[in-house]
């Protein structure tokens, strides 16, 4: 069992190819990229009962050899992806329930009629591409580049659910601070942006979709901490805060996620001023800037125009910059 560590970004197709002589990548390379063709088969039962449990269960095609993977759901703030996963060889192409030998997930697996049930229910069909990257304190970080599609997968057909055009910037060991270094460099001279969602998310909002509005993030409530909360776990929940009801917005102009947007971005911006860093750090003064910037487009309610300003913020660069900025300042920190 590992803790997996990642940040996904969004990169188009275009763009990928930039990452091969982009300073970012070459001061730190370590070997040759190197490309290859990647074909995961992600299991389930009829009623999406691993998906219910927080888990999903996975065979990947790579290098002429089968892996099996089972991987909690795990939590994503800013981007950053941390979960536990379970990953053995295998000699075929069939899920061995033999490897899966931790408790929690045995008990799960031993279910006869439950192992009947699981089938394959979508597939990722990718071309991977990966640098390994390595920093002199002994830092390692593999950079990847995930092109192809997401398919549906049953009994009668397989069907295009989604384009995959993804980058995963996974630590291997050391600090995970570099995480958000490198994806700021990156993202300097590259278009991208934060995906706070796995590819096996998206293959399971394709199988059982979400509402339109499923909720609107609350105000942090300080009740349910035994004292209270420090700057960080104010800024983790309010960052949070805000990618949720910035999803919303994405979909449809929503008063409340507005309100509850503007209330994170405040939050944020207080947290740094009073964080002791403000008189002397440079980085810092400049993500509470972005932030007092950010906040003039939140009017609550917004018109139809003030809406369509504010779509256009949340799809930049600059927007992506400051959670990126904000998740490197908090790990920076910790």
């Amino acid at each position: 069992m590992a803790n997996e560590i990642e940040l996904k970004l969004r990169i188009a197709e275009r763009h990928a190819d930039l990452l091969n002589n982009h300073p970012a990548i070459t001061k730190h390379l370590n070997e040759t990229p190197w490309t290859r063709k990647l074909v995961s088969i992600y299991y389930d039962t009829p009623e999406l009962a691993l998906l219910d449990a927080g888990l999903n269960l996975r065979i990947r095609s790579m290098n002429g050899g089968w892996f099996q993977a089972i991987k909690s759901t795990g939590h994503s703030v800013g981007g950053l992806h941390q979960r536990l996963e379970w990953e053995d060889l295998l000699t075929q192409n069939q899920v061995n329930f033999d490897k899966i030998t931790d408790p929690h997930l045995a008990n799960i697996f031993s279910d006869l009629r439950f192992r009947e049930k699981l089938n394959p229910i979508f597939i990722v069909d990718v071309m991977r591409t990966d640098w390994l990257l390595k920093y002199p304190d002994g830092s390692v970080i593999e950079v990847s580049v995930d092109i192809g599609d997401l398919k549906s997968s049953t009994t009668n057909a397989c069907e295009h659910i989604a384009p995959i055009e993804e980058l995963e910037i996974e630590l291997k060991q050391g600090k995970t601070s570099h995480l958000f270094d490198l994806a700021l460099e990156l993202q300097q001279d590259i278009p991208m942006h934060i995906e706070n969602g796995s590819k096996a998310q998206m293959g399971y909002r394709y199988l059982r979709p979400q509402p339109l509005i499923k909720r609107h993030a609350q105000a942090m409530s300080i009740k349910r901490y035994s004292k209270p909360p420090t700057t960080l776990q104010i800024m983790q929940e309010a960052l949070t805060s805000m990618q949720e009801n910035q999803e919303i917005l994405m979909k449809v102009n929503h008063t409340p996620a507005v309100y509850h947007m503007k209330l994170a971005n405040s939050r944020l911006a207080s947290a740094l001023a009073y964080s002791g860093y403000r008189a002397t750090d440079k980085d810092t003064l400049g993500i509470i800037q972005d932030l007092e910037w950010l906040g003039q487009f939140l009017i609550s309610p917004c018109d139809i125009f003030a809406y369509e300003n504010l779509l256009a913020i949340l799809s930049g660069q600059r927007y992506q910059r400051i959670l990126l900025s904000l998740g490197a300042w908090l790990h920076k920190s910790i």
